[in-house]
């Protein structure tokens, strides 16, 4: 089995996690609740303003800081959010965890030829 084909697999195993399972659940939340995918697209939208600004050397507007912390509480007060983003946190926790086990897979067969 080439090396691109173990990658589809892990690919097919991680669908069938639960931490996917939960994440893909709570982006359907998101997208059925229209306060929730209202907010997100809004904050996004800002995000972008203030990244666009400070990449172009200019600092945000207090307008734009203000509605940014504005969306961004309102987020935290949307229990449709706050479910996506607990989910998000632990598919997160789970990718960085097969990435450390690609590591040591990495560390443990330099040190099996001598080169570690």
């Amino acid at each position: 089995m080439d090396l691109k084909e173990k990658a589809r697999e892990l690919g097919r195993e991680l669908k069938k996690t639960p931490e996917y399972e939960e994440l893909e659940k709570a982006n359907e939340s998101i997208k059925n609740d229209p306060n929730a995918s209202q907010l997100v697209e809004k904050i996004n939208e800002v995000q972008d303003q203030i990244s666009f600004a400070q990449q172009s050397g200019v600092e945000p507007s207090n307008e734009q800081m203000d509605q940014f912390n504005d969306l961004k509480a309102k987020m935290q007060d949307n229990l449709t959010i706050q479910s996506f983003l607990k989910a998000q946190d632990q598919f997160n926790q789970l990718m960085q965890d097969v990435n450390s086990a690609i590591s040591e897979g990495i560390t443990e067969g330099m040190e099996e030829e001598g080169g570690g």
